[in-house]
């Protein structure tokens, strides 16, 4: 079987090309893990961010609809405070003159 040492050197030369295969093998089947949890990694913040850009929006929602009613009850209170002073002003006169 093992006449020359050309022969020794293919059996060397075999298990070296076999451990270097496994080895590449086992290498490969790491970055290929490392990058499927960086894509779950990835798509855990997208949804992340969605969610946080949907109840921004929803909040900015509210918050526009409170804004313009406010806006209607400060006019009403100072429709309500113009009435107010014009009938007061008006009984002030008459008091004045007794």
């Amino acid at each position: 079987m093992l006449e020359t040492s050309k022969d020794v050197l293919y059996i060397i030369l075999a298990f070296c090309v076999l451990w270097l295969t496994i080895f590449l093998s086992w290498l490969m089947f790491y970055i290929i893990k490392i990058f499927r949890n960086t894509n779950k990694i990835i798509n855990q913040a997208t949804e992340t961010i969605s969610k946080v850009d949907r109840f921004v929006d929803a909040f900015k929602g509210k918050l526009e609809s409170s804004t313009s009613n406010l806006m209607l009850l400060a006019d009403l209170a100072r429709q309500g405070m113009e009435f107010v002073g014009k009938k007061r002003g008006g009984k002030r006169n008459t008091k004045g003159k007794k």
